[in-house]
């Protein structure tokens, strides 16, 4: 009973795979996916905000354009980072990577829905 829940002993729970469910390298892939939504909200965000920074000329709409503009730079280069290097492909890599996405996609649902309130 305690062997199976030693990971390394090539078993972990029994899965018979001698990896975490949650250790998948995919995970790294389906990450890319979701960073990919996230620049589509992104983008989303961004024209709504250059349309309201046309029509105010306010300090805070250009905040927003620039804070959207550089969320989009940070996702691209980290999708570009999940697909072309190889470190964020290293065991146990996969499920952080994926669940920072998700969160972040959520924060940005949040913000689109605020925004178009």
């Amino acid at each position: 009973m305690v062997e199976e829940l030693i990971p390394g002993n090539g078993s972990f729970g029994g899965n018979g795979s001698g990896q975490p469910p949650l250790d998948d390298p995919n995970l790294a892939i389906i990450a890319a996916i979701v960073c990919a939504a996230n620049i589509g909200l992104l983008l989303i965000l961004l024209i709504t905000y250059v349309a309201s920074y046309r029509k105010l000329k306010s300090q805070f709409s250009l905040g927003l354009v620039i804070f959207a503009t550089l969320l989009i730079v940070q996702n691209i280069m980290f999708m570009f980072f999940l697909l072309v290097r190889e470190g964020f492909h290293g065991p146990g890599m996969g499920f952080p990577v994926l669940s920072l996405s998700i969160v972040e996609f959520g924060a940005l649902l949040v913000l689109l829905k605020t925004t178009w309130i």
